[in-house]
């Protein structure tokens, strides 16, 4: 009789949160969903009456907006591939390391997650600008002798991703591999496979959830930051977020904007309904393997 008491208690405890989350998480995207079905009224800010597929068809229609969205997913997948070649080798060393040297090691990889996009991208503007360590160094060297502009280009708005995410490649990296068993490597040497054969055959086929995790998460990082590709690109470069900001805060056409967002969102669903397929394949294969 009193077996049904616990669970109606855990359900009365956790309904607030769970109103809480619809309020603040749910209801917004439901909105969003809903105006970017609608238009604004000629010389007005106000919704029109009636549901449309305007905004979507606008979206279709005119170049600049597909290729600022093709021009978003390129950038984000090279931000995140140059994220993986850094990312494995940095998370391959904290991995290996124990003790303060390892805390210290994930502690700096988390300052640039815990001080915001804005700290970053201005730090990256020192580093990258017509003055700053790059172009010094460069020219320290007699490399160059006219600066090499990073800011307000492509370049320069990769970089600053690249920074600014490889947090989010190492830590799933880090924790992947440190749960590698020691001896897989030692062993693969013992048998005599060079270093570059142990790295393809035995480390990434194990480390291998922590890179799809990693991927995932950089890229959806990439293909959502405005802040990034708004300070680095110095307003010349438009992506999927900067053009979205330049509908909503200086067109003041909410519903387009909206549009914006809501295809990126979808976007993002779809990549994490195929990279659960994948990781499904790839469990099923390993399991029929084994």
């Amino acid at each position: 009789m009193n077996s049904s008491n616990p669970s109606s208690k855990a359900a009365l405890f956790l309904l607030p949160a769970v109103l809480l989350s619809a309020v603040v998480f749910l209801l917004p995207f439901v909105w969003l969903v809903y105006t970017s079905f609608k238009t604004q009224g000629s010389g007005s800010l106000l919704l029109a009456d009636g549901l449309t597929l305007k905004n979507y068809g606008r979206l279709l229609d005119d170049l600049y907006f597909v290729q600022a969205f093709g021009r978003t997913v390129w950038m984000s997948a090279l931000a995140t591939l140059l994220c993986l070649v850094i990312g494995l080798p940095v998370a391959r060393l904290i991995a290996t390391w124990s003790g303060r040297a390892k805390g210290l090691l994930l502690a700096l990889m988390l300052v640039p997650l815990v001080s915001g996009a804005l700290l970053p991208s201005l730090g990256m503007i020192h580093f990258l600008g017509p003055l700053g360590v790059v172009n010094g160094t460069l020219k320290m060297f007699g490399l160059i002798d006219t600066s090499i502009k990073f800011l307000g280009t492509t370049t320069g708005v990769i970089l600053g991703m690249v920074q600014a995410f490889l947090p989010l490649m190492v830590l799933p990296l880090v924790n992947t591999l440190s749960r590698m068993p020691r001896d897989v490597e030692a062993a693969a040497n013992s048998l005599g496979a060079a270093p570059v054969r142990v790295w393809l055959r035995v480390i990434l086929p194990l480390a291998m959830p922590g890179i799809i995790a990693g991927s995932v998460l950089v890229f959806c990082a990439a293909f959502t930051s405005f802040v990034t590709p708004q300070v680095l690109g110095q307003g010349k470069i438009a992506t999927f977020g900067t053009v979205a900001y330049q509908q909503a805060a200086l067109v003041l056409d909410w519903p387009f904007a909206s549009t914006l967002a809501v295809v990126v969102l979808v976007a993002i669903g779809l990549l994490l309904i195929l990279t659960a397929q994948f990781n499904r394949l790839i469990a099923r294969k390993r399991r029929i393997a084994s």
